[in-house]
């Protein structure tokens, strides 16, 4: 009988995918009580002939949608295939430990029903797999990270999975669990299930596709927070520490002076620099959708 599934979507991501399904397959959970959703968004580097190459010990399905569809609707046709009475929500750029099947269904089976969040390390490299160790960019306050959560699949079902028509991007995550816990359910963290989440550093080679990004991210908090108008939700949205400095990156990115400053400071290459002044820059466009969605 298969206990978990892990249901993963991904799209273009044909390397990174390959190691987290490694990682998947090396679990110290029993491989017959365990199963891989696996749902491709319409990839084009031929995601599909690598998957088709390799031998999994446990059971793997994969699925291809015929076009691209996003993230929750891809999640949420995973959780309607999955078999298992447990959700592992997995991101397809994370490489989990060993024991990490393992430390979710313990949690569950410790304290009974509720929402068990992982551990997530930042890694810029494959090499600080099983090296690094967390650090202040790795801590989060999310109560439902999918890069990294489980659940049981028939509380999904019963609070109607992903809100997949609101939100034009993000916060569908942390809306779901904001329903999960209106049902009853208790969030807990175990540091032991835990899984390395590469990503590169932030750099200007895509920045106006990210403050596009952050736009929608800004405007989706604003929609959380209409449909659920609470202080715990407007301070979830707007509770960033961050955020407060946000004049400083609308001054980075609109002021004549402040575009000569990031850039000169940009041409030093310092990665974790250039992080944090781009993170400014995000923030004012976060905020900026944020207000443009709760004027309307």
């Amino acid at each position: 009988m298969i206990e978990a599934s892990i249901v993963i979507p991904t799209y273009n991501r044909k390397s990174i995918l390959e190691k987290c399904l490694e990682a998947l397959f090396n679990q110290d959970y029993p491989n017959d009580k365990y199963e891989i959703v696996l749902i491709d968004d319409g990839s084009t580097d031929e995601t599909d002939k690598m998957v088709a190459s390799l031998d999994p010990p446990c059971r793997l399905r994969y699925v291809r949608n015929n076009k691209r569809i996003g993230v929750p609707k891809s999640r949420n046709r995973g959780i309607r295939l999955a078999r298992g009475k447990y959700i592992i929500c997995v991101d397809s750029d994370i490489i989990v430990v060993p024991e990490f099947a393992q430390e979710h269904l313990k949690y569950h089976q410790l304290y009974g029903d509720g929402i068990v969040n992982g551990e997530l390390i930042y890694i810029s490299s494959l090499e600080q797999v099983g090296k690094k160790r967390k650090g202040v960019w790795d801590i989060s306050f999310s109560s439902f990270d999918t890069a990294n959560v489980s659940v049981r699949k028939k509380h999904i079902d019963k609070v109607g999975g992903f809100d997949v028509d609101l939100f034009p991007y993000g916060w569908q995550d942390v809306e779901l669990g904001y329903r999960l816990k209106k049902i009853g359910l208790k969030s807990r963290k175990n540091p032991e299930a835990l899984g390395y989440h590469f990503r590169k550093w932030a750099d200007t080679s895509n920045l106006d596709f990210l403050k596009e990004k952050e736009l929608m991210r800004g405007m989706s908090g604003a929609l959380y927070f209409k449909k659920h108008p609470c202080f715990k939700v407007k301070a979830s949205v707007k509770g960033n520490p961050l955020f407060g400095l946000a004049f400083i990156g609308r001054w980075l990115d609109k002021n004549p002076g402040g575009k000569r400053v990031f850039s000169r400071l940009q041409k030093r290459d310092i990665e974790w620099l250039n992080a944090a002044l781009i993170k400014l820059v995000l923030c004012h466009y976060y905020l900026q959708g944020y207000h443009q969605e709760m004027s309307k």
